[in-house]
């Protein structure tokens, strides 16, 4: 699977998409909706390119929907300009990025350890059980998260090529396993993952949303394994379904045109 990635890769790199008008753009919305779909989010593909296009609101939809798109891909945006700057991983750097990701739908959590505010970035307080599944005591979030940002530095400038997807799955597992949020855990390690992606320029990495299922398996048999190679063959083939999607589009478009009267 490995060489078929290199393979494709080198294919998509060839193509020069980059430079074609808007496609970061266009990418970058499919990718957020794909994204908060996987969090429950209501709206369409074409609602939310509507919504970040044109400022128009899907009719009869929660308004907490709209604003999860707006959210996140300003969180986006804003990763897209810190990996210009080559701004190494920091606690303080992930808030900010869990801050834009909640802004508009999260909010302030009284409990009985202490309150905080999932709109500010703030880190939780509290214990955190999902799909059967406890994470980490709250006490050992900070220092887990250090621990993450050091490991993703030392290595930031050292992957290239091939190497760096796997960076990038690295940096999304182990996030998604902290869970350092009340809220927003899920799309901040997507948008860690591509961070690590536009740092060195390479392709961006959509999780599909109707892979949601295999997505959340490969999370789970990654940890009880203990194999990271689960969850990187995972975001490698997520990624060899993306890049096969834009080749095939772009091959279509270079067959030509035919107007038809």
């Amino acid at each position: 699977m490995k060489n078929e990635y290199s393979k494709i890769r080198r294919q998509y790199i060839e193509l020069d998409l980059q430079n074609v008008v808007d496609y970061e753009k266009f990418c970058m919305i499919s990718i957020v909706w794909h994204s908060t779909k996987i969090e429950g989010c209501s709206l369409t593909e074409t609602d939310t390119k509507v919504l970040i296009e044109n400022d128009i609101t899907a009719a009869g939809k929660p308004l907490k929907d709209h604003l999860m798109i707006k959210d996140h891909y300003a969180a986006f945006q804003f990763i897209k300009e810190q990996a210009k700057l080559k701004r190494k991983l920091s606690a303080e750097f992930i808030k900010e990025i869990g801050a834009l990701v909640m802004k508009n739908t999260g909010g302030y959590t009284k409990t009985v350890l202490g309150d905080f505010d999932t709109s500010k970035g703030d880190l939780r307080l509290a214990q955190v059980y999902v799909d059967e599944k406890y994470f980490p005591d709250y006490k050992k979030v900070p220092d887990l998260l250090e621990q993450l940002c050091k490991s993703v530095n030392e290595r930031i400038d050292k992957v290239k090529d091939d190497e760096v997807i796997k960076l990038s799955a690295d940096i999304h597992y182990n996030f998604i396993h902290i869970h350092p949020f009340g809220d927003g855990n899920g799309r901040t390690a997507r948008l860690l993952m591509n961070y690590i992606q536009l740092y060195h320029n390479e392709p961006l990495i959509k999780i599909f949303t109707e892979n949601r299922a295999e997505y959340i398996d490969a999370l789970n048999r990654t940890e009880e394994q203990e194999n990271l190679e689960i969850f990187r063959d995972f975001i490698i083939t997520q990624e060899m379904k993306f890049l096969k999607a834009e080749i095939d589009k772009y091959k279509k478009i270079d067959n030509g045109f035919l107007l038809m009267f």
